[in-house]
């Protein structure tokens, strides 16, 4: 063979290479394209056009539950995720034995929808009786869901119960002596204020009310009582002691002077272990370190009212000059940012903070006019503009008396009467509708529930208002907290019976 024709089969052979490695290279690439376009939504519709779907993750508890999505029965139960295309869809769910739960959402192209808190209630649920009580003073869930303390009767005997998941128990504590008139063991306060740490070892209360001394003579109490549920001999009365501690500070700001008397008008916790304070006293806003029995210098004046999350603090200060502000501060820092100006002394103000899917939102409303910011982090940095994106400018149908914080962070709810508006972070929009109750309470992190006074019937609902159901038929009372445990197996209720009071259990699935 001649040299020219093997170099000629050579040059074709590497042609049919070169060809091959370009096709499976075209192929490999077209491959990754397809899929990348697939996870990211995209897909050939019955029109034979490319639109891009969104992804709905459902999750129910109990898991198992059949799934429609605009009447089509799908072939995987619950738990599960299915691509939609864009727009409005129905979910229903369904359960043998187990109330139906149905939702219409919106899927947004590229987007995940995660539907993973419907609750399907057993039909024929049994039903134990944790404990009767002659009488019943108070009942009171932290936000968690974990720890309760409740009162039998007008004493300084209180129970701490825990074990919501199984089966709860009972610690006796008694706060004899830490509050003023509770010397003789009575407790015939009403709690204005009560607030727990976030591992659940403290509550935070203000008590008001009256007693009458040795003399006879009525004294009226407005005090701050710092419950150690955990070691109750650590407990302290805030408002007694707030002097000495005021004194065992040196560093004390030259606008904190010294007055015989301090009211204190707010306080909630500023760490997980419930050792620091952050108060408002005398219209300054100020840090309590109660381990160290020292007060900071003012981190705030003119203070009327705030709100903290983690360590920022959103507050509102007191009119003056025609004007009343609302403003942002990280706890630490001097610089103050100003979210909002209000020029009217009648203005109604309130306001919230939180974090959710690595946003940060600033939530207020003045009069009826609701306002929602979002950024990555809350702008403290100063200045007279809030450095956030605006998602909601818009007049509402209440004026709203406060802002009230879900436990998981999602969802911030605001009341006038029975009125809520509820602001859901996960999808930023908000929902208005009668609550029928004018106290705004958690059954979980997503239901809201009330009590009918004349029936007793205990309803529940989502937190926009749908999937109203009815857990208990009569003898609910009102007057108490109710629960579904953490673990989501068990709902927990005050009953009214014919001798006094029972705490009900009972088994959801």
């Amino acid at each position: 063979m001649m040299d020219d024709d093997i170099e000629k089969i050579r040059r074709k052979r590497a042609i049919k290479v070169l060809i091959t490695d370009l096709f499976m290279a075209t192929s490999v690439v077209g491959i990754v394209f397809v899929l990348v376009m697939a996870v990211a939504g995209w897909r050939i519709n019955s029109n034979f056009e490319i639109e891009q779907n969104g992804l709905v993750s459902i999750k129910t508890h109990p898991a198992g539950a059949t799934v429609f999505i605009d009447k089509k029965k799908e072939f995987q139960a619950s738990n599960m995720s299915r691509m939609l295309p864009s727009g409005k869809h129905k979910i229903e769910l369904e359960k043998d034995g187990y109330e139906r739960w149905e939702k219409e959402i919106e899927i947004t192209p590229g987007w995940l929808y995660r539907l993973e808190y419907p609750k399907l209630f057993k039909q024929n649920r049994e039903k134990n009786t944790i404990r009767d009580f002659k009488t019943l003073s108070f009942l009171y869930v932290s936000p968690d869901r974990s720890t309760a303390i409740l009162s039998e009767d007008d004493s300084t005997k209180w129970y701490v119960v825990s074990d919501f998941n199984s089966t709860p128990k009972f610690k006796e504590i008694d706060i004899m002596g830490i509050f003023s008139g509770t010397s003789d063991g009575s407790f015939t306060y009403k709690f204005n204020t009560i607030e727990w740490s976030k591992n659940n070892e403290k509550v935070l209360l203000n008590v008001i009310g009256e007693y009458k001394n040795d003399d006879g003579k009525t004294i009226a109490v407005d005090e701050w009582g710092l419950i150690n549920l955990k070691d109750i001999k650590n407990s302290i009365n805030l408002s007694d002691d707030y002097s000495r501690y005021e004194a065992n500070s040196k560093a004390i700001l030259a606008s904190s002077k010294k007055t015989k008397t301090h009211t204190i008008t707010s306080a909630k916790f500023e760490n997980e272990a419930g050792d620091k304070i952050i108060a408002v006293v005398n219209n300054n806003l100020i840090r309590i370190d109660t381990d160290a029995k020292v007060i900071s210098d003012n981190l705030a004046e003119k203070v009327k009212d705030f709100e903290i999350f983690d360590s920022t603090v959103i507050f509102s200060t007191i009119f003056e000059e025609g004007k009343s502000y609302i403003k942002l501060v990280r706890l630490g820092e001097k610089n103050q940012t100003i979210v909002a100006i209000s020029s009217d002394i009648n203005d109604k103000i309130s306001f919230s903070l939180t974090k959710f899917n690595s946003m940060s939102y600033v939530l207020y409303t003045i009069n009826n006019h609701l306002y929602v910011h979002r950024a990555k982090d809350f702008a403290t940095g100063g200045g007279n503009k809030l450095n956030m994106k605006g998602i909601i400018d818009i007049d509402v149908g209440i004026i709203a008396s406060e802002a009230v914080r879900s436990f998981n962070n999602e969802f911030i709810v605001l009341r006038e009467g029975s009125r809520v508006i509820v602001f859901d972070a996960e999808l930023e929009e908000w929902h208005e509708y009668d609550y029928g109750d004018e106290t705004v309470r958690f059954l979980d992190n997503y239901l809201l529930y009330r009590v009918d006074e004349a029936s007793g019937t205990f309803l529940t609902w989502d937190f926009d208002s749908t999937n109203v159901r009815t857990l208990v038929v009569d003898k609910g009372v009102n007057d108490f907290d109710a629960l579904i445990s953490p673990n989501d197996r068990f709902f927990y209720y005050i009953s009214k019976e014919e001798n006094g009071y029972s705490l009900i259990q009972e088994k959801l699935y």
